[in-house]
């Protein structure tokens, strides 16, 4: 980052095009707010993380995206240049089969251990000594609990065999094929799946689905430079699928 902005120094900023990908980016007082605050340029091409994403996985033509990591979003490009948005509504009230909602169902699984309303098993041991204690000590690690320290208890799922573990990653990927359904219930375009749980969960969602899931073509990076360059569309949101 210090080396471009070195080079962009040497530039005339009105000669610079500035595109960027970011969270929420496509809501209009965020954009703005955010405009306001960075260095004039020539032309700026501000997009949502996750549609940038999209841009980049399908090289700019239609498609559909699904990034499942600490947090679960679904995006569609239609031929029009419009797309879709489904979830990405945080790991309180969404991010079904994400990273942090696995952590959270082996956490909310060890605490019942803990408290005697469930049998204890691989998992709630592995996530019991992960908390570094196994009475209500742990209730320090409890605090301040938000999605990354939940989507840190995730890997232990996946390294895990026994029936709940097991029974986490069949909902995840149930709730992660169910996103795909909407974002293309006809199965009429390229569904490609990226983020920390895509080479582990792409295969079992695929089944679901009886169609295959592809990686990524390229990143978030390349997708704001064919934004940029002309080469797809900006990001046009609607609320509901065409």
């Amino acid at each position: 980052m210090h080396e471009l902005w070195a080079h962009c120094a040497t530039t005339d900023p009105a000669e610079v095009t500035f595109a960027i990908g970011g969270a929420g980016l496509y809501v209009a007082p965020v954009r703005e707010a955010f405009l306001a605050a960075v260095p004039p340029f020539g032309r700026s091409v501000v997009m949502s993380d996750g549609y940038a994403a999209l841009i980049g996985a399908g090289g700019g033509k239609p498609a559909a995206l699904i990034i499942a990591g600490t947090g679960v979003v679904g995006h569609r490009l239609y031929a029009d240049g419009h797309s879709i948005q489904r979830d990405g509504w945080g790991w309180i009230g969404g991010d079904r089969g994400s990273g942090a909602w696995i952590g959270r169902r082996a956490l909310r699984h060890a605490l019942a251990v803990l408290d005697g309303i469930a049998e204890a098993d691989a998992l709630s041991s592995a996530v019991i000594a992960a908390l570094g204690a196994d009475d209500r000590r742990s209730s320090a690690w409890i605090a301040g609990l938000g999605p990354e320290r939940l989507a840190a208890l995730a890997p232990l799922v996946l390294a895990t065999r026994c029936a709940t573990a097991t029974a986490i990653l069949v909902r995840a990927a149930a709730l992660l094929a169910a996103l795909a359904g909407t974002l293309d219930p006809r199965g009429e375009t390229t569904l490609f799946m990226a983020g920390g749980l895509a080479n582990v969960l792409r295969g079992p969602v695929a089944k679901l689905l009886g169609r295959p899931m592809a990686p990524p073509e390229a990143d978030a990076i390349a997708g704001c430079h064919l934004v940029a360059r002309g080469k797809a569309p900006p990001e046009q949101v609607i609320e509901q699928p065409m």
